[in-house]
């Protein structure tokens, strides 16, 4: 017989987060594997063409991108790492002092905010000024559109570049974030708040804001069972299905 479903359990996006933390790159997830391709067939284009000498990473979680955009950066810039979830900022910060630790005599800077975009009380521009870039990679599902675009175009100067990766709405129309964590020794999937954005709806709140797309926007999914294959264990089940976008825009 088929085995029951794993029950699911909603928590806040910090609490869920928090407890997914020690977990999180090591999960097999295939939205993060395709979030990897894609963030390495765009990012080090876009620093060779528009270097920033102060990049923002929005939901910086545990560093996975983090770590990739600090070796992009060039001598004496910054990076501003913020996340709503102390238990993945911590690994983040973890990797992060490692690597300073392996490059001697750095002179890069990592700048770490604990901050809810979500919350219309407290604004992050004030706590970053102005940067030349914004990297946000699997967040965008977790916050509200027009506190998220409206938090970009107080930090970004003319010219400066967003890069925004999401679950694409194919999948979050039958899922959303999460993973499989234990309760009374029996296995539960994790879940915290999620929206399922239409891509429509993206475009739409950035170019209010006055952000211009830069070429086409980009759609990943598990195409067959080759390709489901290549991507790992858990990828066959979401053969024809979209589940990953990827934006780039620049500040008009």
């Amino acid at each position: 017989m088929p085995s029951s479903p794993r029950p699911i359990v909603r928590l806040s996006t910090v609490e869920a987060y928090n407890k997914w933390a020690d977990v999180y790159d090591h999960d097999g997830n295939i939205l993060q594997l395709h979030d990897d391709l894609s963030f390495a067939a765009t990012i080090p284009l876009i620093f060779t063409t528009h270097p920033p000498h102060r990049l923002l990473d929005i939901g910086c979680g545990t560093g996975r991108n983090t770590l990739k955009l600090f070796h992009a950066l060039p001598a004496d810039a910054e990076i501003i790492a913020v996340d709503v979830s102390e238990g993945m900022m911590r690994k983040a910060q973890e990797r992060l002092s490692v690597a300073k630790d392996i490059v001697a005599n750095d002179t890069r800077k990592v700048t770490w905010i604990l901050h809810d975009i979500n919350d219309p009380s407290t604004a992050l521009s004030g706590r970053t000024g102005i940067v030349g870039a914004v990297v946000s990679t699997l967040v965008l599902e977790h916050l509200y559109l027009d506190r998220f675009f409206a938090e970009v175009a107080a930090v970004l100067g003319k010219g400066g570049w967003l890069y925004l990766t999401s679950m694409h709405p194919e999948q979050g129309a039958v899922s959303r974030a999460g993973f499989v964590g234990s309760e009374d020794g029996k296995e539960i999937k994790i879940q915290g708040v999620s929206f399922n954005h239409q891509i429509s709806d993206i475009l739409a709140e950035a170019r209010k804001v006055g952000l211009r797309l830069e070429g086409e926007v980009e759609e990943r999914g598990v195409d067959d069972v080759e390709h489901a294959k290549r991507l790992g264990r858990r990828a066959e089940k979401w053969i024809g299905v979209k589940m990953h976008v990827k934006m780039t825009f620049f500040m008009q």
